[in-house]
């Protein structure tokens, strides 16, 4: 907690800025949907605009007060969580479509804005964008940025920061700079690349410790005219990951909406609330999901070679589990991840690692052993397919009344273990950082940085280990 008199003064710059202060007002903003500790802000401001936000944060670092940034609080990384107090900046009212650009290709929106609306804007103009977070409809994007977020579009794009033809970001001194083409006073958004290093990076997986952005440019895609799912199922999971590796490298993601790896036990858990009178030993022991999406021809094709390139690995469709589940995912409008549905419930600690796909059986070796060492609590584990390499989510289902102080040590574990097997952190800042001591070098030069753009330590402290 900070102490009366700043906040006081920093609660004066702005008093056209909504401010949340009572104490049942602050309680939902003490948490985003991870497993990391609540914090406990002194206040909740609202800014509507650019301006509004770098007032904001002059004074913020004039008086020292540190400033959490938070979107739709979906996140499960813990980014948006206070625990150093201050002051946390809400930007869902910061909701505008800026700017639709057919002939740039290229779509701006404010930080605030939700995927839901977003798509739904695009829809009657044939468009859509590149990812659609995980965490589902109600994400903001700017917190997809910030979070470097992956989903649907990932077999295509890879991540979020693929897609980002630019950005609208505010510093702590009140700067509010555009980066990319739209650097130059003049110029609009249409080229990532301008002079010298990517400056839009810098900012993209950030998790707001760097600068606080207010815009985006995303590029444009068409909708597909036809969209599929297919299920393959393997024995071995490493037979699978040579498939995975061959699909890759052949470029098959080029037509794939959307692909998921599932492994057996969240095969089983899924097979057996469905069909109890299956024997799940008979089951396959990873499943590849895949989406399909574009002209019909294009899909037909691309179908035909996945199977064909399947058989060649022993796969075999796995119809079941794509009646039952797969399709009913990514046909249904939602198609987001069903891990969603528990974030908001605080009902499971999700991991997120990177690895590449020969290493797919690493990731389940690890997550065998922490169902083995931690038997009290449900782990899950599913991975998101991209153009290259896989994405690694791992799931603790737990009893919040009862287990909160005994899982967050489970994941730290789990964290160690995944590491040391040679799997990379992939957002989840807080997280990963105080688990890893892999990333020595990496995390020096990550202070550097932020020390030169934040030499007061004021944005979002604690997140990324910085």
């Amino acid at each position: 907690m900070v102490d009366e008199k700043k906040r006081s003064s920093l609660l004066s710059t702005w008093p056209n800025c909504p401010t949340l202060e009572e104490p049942i007002d602050l309680l939902s903003f003490q948490r985003d949907a991870s497993v990391v500790a609540r914090g406990f802000p002194d206040a909740v401001m609202q800014p509507k605009t650019s301006l509004e936000v770098g007032t904001i944060l002059c004074q913020a670092n004039y008086d020292r007060v540190p400033v959490y940034v938070r979107g739709a609080g979906t996140m499960y990384a813990g980014g948006a969580n206070p625990h150093a107090g201050g002051i946390v900046m809400d930007l869902s009212g910061m909701e505008q479509l800026l700017e639709i650009d057919l002939d740039r290709g290229i779509v701006v929106v404010e930080a605030g804005t939700k995927f839901v609306a977003l798509l739904e804007a695009l829809k009657p103009l044939g468009q859509t964008v590149g990812i659609v977070p995980l965490t589902g409809p109600t994400a903001t994007i700017g917190g997809a940025v910030s979070s470097h977020a992956l989903g649907t579009g990932s077999p295509r794009h890879q991540s979020m920061g693929d897609c980002v033809a630019g950005l609208e970001v505010v510093l702590v001194d009140g700067t509010v700079v555009r980066t990319g083409s739209a650097g130059c006073s003049g110029a609009g958004f249409f080229q990532r690349y301008c002079i010298g290093p990517d400056l839009t990076g810098l900012f993209i997986g950030a998790e707001a410790t760097l600068g606080v952005i207010t815009a985006v440019c995303l590029w444009l895609y068409p909708l597909p005219e036809s969209r599929e799912t297919l299920c393959l199922g393997f024995q071995d999971p490493l037979t699978a990951s040579k498939y995975l590796s061959a699909v890759q490298s052949c470029e098959l993601t080029r037509n794939m909406w959307y692909g998921g790896g599932y492994e057996s036990g969240a095969i089983n858990a899924r097979v057996s609330a469905a069909r109890p009178d299956l024997d799940v030993g008979s089951l396959p022991k990873f499943c590849v999901g895949i989406e399909l999406a574009g002209r019909q021809d294009e899909i037909n094709y691309d179908r035909a070679r996945l199977i064909a390139l399947g058989s060649d690995y022993g796969s075999k469709n796995f119809e079941l589990f794509n009646d039952i589940y797969f399709q009913k995912l990514r046909l249904e409008e939602t198609y987001w991840y069903s891990f969603a549905g528990y974030f908001t419930r605080s009902r499971c600690a999700l991991l997120m690692c990177s690895l590449p796909s020969n290493k797919l059986p690493r990731f389940l070796n690890c997550l065998q052993s922490m169902r083995e060492k931690h038997e009290q609590f449900v782990w899950g584990g599913a991975l998101v397919i991209c153009r290259r390499g896989l994405h690694g989510g791992v799931v603790t289902f737990y009893d919040e009344k009862k287990q909160w102080e005994e899982v967050i040590p489970a994941v730290s574990d789990a964290v160690k273990q995944f590491t040391n097997a040679g799997i990379v952190p992939y957002k989840s800042g807080k997280i990963w950082s105080k688990n890893s001591p892999h990333f020595k070098n990496y995390q020096h030069l990550l202070g550097m940085i932020k020390k030169g753009v934040d030499p007061r330590g004021i944005l979002s402290p604690g997140n990324l280990g910085v």
